[in-house]
């Protein structure tokens, strides 16, 4: 089995944003695309959804440590539990393309050869389409390759596994490089597909990390000759405390500067320095103006209107479906993202949204990324 994918649409002003189908064995994904989360609590299950439109991609986060894992593994009752909850959920997919990812905590410390065996095969299903090599937190660069070395080790020797792709950890740009040479030389991973580890921050904030991704992308695209798909992972949509009530939508823009896919935030993000005894506060997006909106202020602002599964009702009740909420709204803007840039007024489309054109180092660093990152018509390298 591989990944196939096909570019559809590029956008005249911001060549970066692209519409691409995907495809892996019978399924198949026209992108953008918000990557919906698969969970063990109900509350924050967005494959709960039902909307086939929204639906395509699904991403199974799992974080472990190395006592978790060594609990998992010599106790059958929790193998067996973790076991059922992945073929569930896998099962619940149905027509939709299945993306494993672990983070594995060691506080530095390089994986041991079992170790690794245990995290591969905690993720070695039939079911499964795409495996991300374990993000190894707090392990420097030169490090985690040795580490990649010994994962694909691992990866060969079994008669069945997921397709293989490349990941970017939240390392600084001088490793970027590094990375992607790597994986060039490896025949076991796919070079159209690479998934990206923003660390709970947001494009923005972190644009010269996000143009040396998709730079190094469209170098795979001329060697390999396929469109490379960029899936962001721990994309958040900015700061934010209680003090502030409207803050605009750092996330979904990235839609707009090469990034093809991504999905929920899985890191907890610590308090931030300066900002007294505030606490990060849940929000909710508005899809009229580009908006996260505190529940308190939304409640008198939103117009909740159209046919939603989770309602702002829903979530002025029971403030714990904000995630599913966000999740239904992201994957509904994701399709009116694709049309604009199949339309060439994706520039259009985001200076429509008042939190978005009201700031006007948003579309600055959009322009810049665009700018900086694209090397050039890639089509005629392409299949």
């Amino acid at each position: 089995m591989m990944i196939k994918t096909k570019i559809i649409s590029v956008d005249d002003n911001f060549k970066c944003a692209r519409t691409i189908e995907v495809s892996v064995g019978s399924k198949v994904a026209i992108t953008p695309r918000r990557v919906l989360s698969a969970s063990r609590s109900r509350r924050n299950d967005e494959t709960s959804l039902r909307n086939r439109s929204i639906r395509g991609f699904i991403e199974i986060y799992r974080h472990i440590n190395r006592e978790g894992l060594l609990r998992m593994v010599s106790k059958k009752s929790y193998m067996q539990r973790f076991n059922y909850e992945m073929s569930s959920i896998l099962k619940r997919a149905e027509n939709d393309i299945t993306v494993g990812i672990v983070e594995y905590n060691t506080d530095g410390r390089v994986p041991e050869k079992k170790e690794i065996e245990d995290l591969f095969h905690l993720f070695n299903d039939i079911s499964l389409d795409i495996l991300v090599p374990p993000i190894v937190t707090k392990l420097p660069c030169e490090k985690y390759i040795k580490f990649l070395d010994e994962f694909i080790e691992v990866y060969q020797t079994c008669s069945f596994h997921a397709i293989l792709v490349p990941v970017i950890p939240h390392y600084s740009i001088v490793d970027i490089p590094r990375l992607f040479e790597y994986y060039a030389k490896k025949d076991e991973i796919s070079k159209n597909f690479v998934c990206v580890d923003f660390n709970g921050g947001n494009p923005l904030s972190q644009y010269t990390f996000v143009s040396k991704i998709v730079r190094e992308s469209q170098k795979f695209e001329r060697e390999f000759g396929e469109p490379c798909l960029r899936y962001a992972i721990n994309l958040k949509y900015g700061k934010a405390t209680k003090k502030q009530h409207v803050v605009p939508a750092k996330d979904i823009i990235i839609f707009a500067m090469g990034f093809n896919l991504f999905g929920a935030n899985h890191r907890l993000i610590p308090r931030l320095g300066g900002v007294g005894d505030y606490d990060l506060a849940t929000k909710i997006f508005n899809r009229v103006d580009y908006g996260y909106y505190s529940l308190e202020m939304a409640k008198n602002t939103i117009s909740d209107v159209g046919n939603y599964e989770v309602k702002l009702i829903d979530v002025l009740e029971k403030r714990s479906s904000a995630k599913i909420f966000n999740a239904e709204r992201h994957g509904l803007e994701s399709l009116e993202i694709s049309t604009a840039i199949n339309e060439q007024k994706l520039d259009k489309y985001l200076r429509s949204k008042p939190r978005i054109a009201e700031d006007e180092s948003i579309l600055k660093r959009i322009n810049k990324v665009n700018r900086e990152a694209y090397i050039g018509d890639v089509s005629k390298y392409l299949h």
